[in-house]
């Protein structure tokens, strides 16, 4: 319990103080003072004012604040203009910068993670035709289980044909008929074994994984396949999300017990788990933070967009409807999210309980491939 804690307040820390940094600088280059630059909510344990900014760690450390000078909404009935140097104050494209950047700093620390990962690690090898037929795991409930196959082993024979790579594997399964006899080397010793034809139940499966090969790339294609990964992420995600909805279909979100439950999960594996973790909920604050709704930066975002436009600001009344729809709409998807995730984590069905051992611990390093 005291683990998942540490790692809940290690995984945000970071994505939550960026988020608020971007915003911070976005205040300085474009001139709006900031009053207080704080992390976390709750009771101040330390603060040091420097300038016109007050800094603060709070006591409950999930969340943050940027406070720019002056009201975001200058009141229309006010008797003065807004000072110079208050948020209100600034053209249209200024606040607008403003209020997208501390997403954008989200996949800036997304795309150094990814860059750093990949650097460190490597790109797996994604073309099966040079990725050797060595098993990286052995799937329950496939045939493959009954052998004695362990990850590592290098398969060179099925039937009697030579395999050099896994796309061989792959042709060789697939044109499998009768029994299987398998040759695999572990280490320097040639071993063998067969499957019967009964065990693969009509499915030309073996129930084996893929064992990941991974290339090495100089830093400057590290630090460009970084940025690729936050595109790629963004695209999968907001593709996944148009597919439930054009398909009426619930849209599968994860809400604060599932982030939760996937910090614990990743808290138990490797480091680099750990740290690919931090990078994929930074893209996904930096996505969500941009959508059009009220009360979100994407919202916010938004409105300037329309000053911008059209020269003026929407009425407050307008304003405070939108604000208030925007923030009945995240109260809804909260609770939606989080029933999602009670259902998914503590009444999965078996089925998918079975699923979820068979595959890789790590989709950051495993290919999921099954022969």
């Amino acid at each position: 319990m005291l683990l998942t804690v540490i790692a809940v307040i290690v995984v945000l820390s970071p994505i939550v103080i960026i988020h608020e940094f971007g915003h911070y600088i976005a205040c300085r280059l474009t001139g709006i003072r900031v009053n207080e630059f704080a992390f976390g909510f709750g009771k101040i344990l330390w603060h040091k004012k420097v300038g016109h900014t007050d800094y603060q760690i709070r006591a409950i450390p999930f969340g943050g604040f940027v406070e720019p000078a002056g009201p975001m909404f200058h009141p229309q009935d006010a008797k003065e203009p807004p000072k110079p140097y208050e948020f209100a104050a600034k053209k249209w494209y200024a606040k607008f910068f403003m209020v997208i950047n501390g997403a954008l700093f989200n996949y800036l620390l997304a795309a150094l993670i990814f860059g750093v990962l990949i650097y460190i690690k490597g790109m797996p090898e994604t073309d099966i035709a040079k990725l050797p037929a060595a098993v990286g795991a052995v799937a329950p409930g496939y045939p493959a289980e009954k052998l004695d196959l362990k990850e590592g082993d290098l398969i060179r024979q099925i039937n009697g044909k030579d395999i050099a790579n896994w796309e061989e594997l792959t042709k060789s399964l697939a044109d499998r008929k009768g029994d299987l006899h398998l040759t695999y080397q572990r280490g320097t010793e040639i071993l063998s074994a067969t499957v019967k034809e009964a065990d693969f139940n009509g499915k030309n499966v073996l129930g084996v994984t893929v064992m990941p090969v991974f290339n090495a790339v100089p830093w400057w294609k590290a630090a460009g396949l970084g940025f690729y990964q936050c595109w790629y992420w963004t695209e999968y995600s907001l593709t996944s999300l148009w597919k439930s909805i054009s398909r009426k279909k619930a849209p599968e979100l994860a809400g604060p017990i599932g982030i939760v439950n996937v910090i614990h999960q990743a808290a138990h594996r490797s480091l680099l788990d750990f740290v690919f973790l931090i990078a994929m909920l930074s893209v996904a604050v930096g996505m969500f933070n941009l959508f059009p709704i009220p009360i979100l930066d994407g919202g916010y975002a938004l409105v300037y967009l329309w000053e911008g436009l059209t020269k003026k600001l929407p009425t407050e009344k307008t304003l405070n409807v939108a604000v208030n729809i925007g923030l009945y709409f995240l109260i809804l998807l909260v609770i939606y999210a989080s029933y999602a995730d009670i259902k998914r984590i503590f009444f999965k069905p078996k089925t998918a309980a079975v699923a979820a051992e068979a595959a890789p611990e790590n989709t950051s390093e495993k290919t999921n491939v099954q022969d």
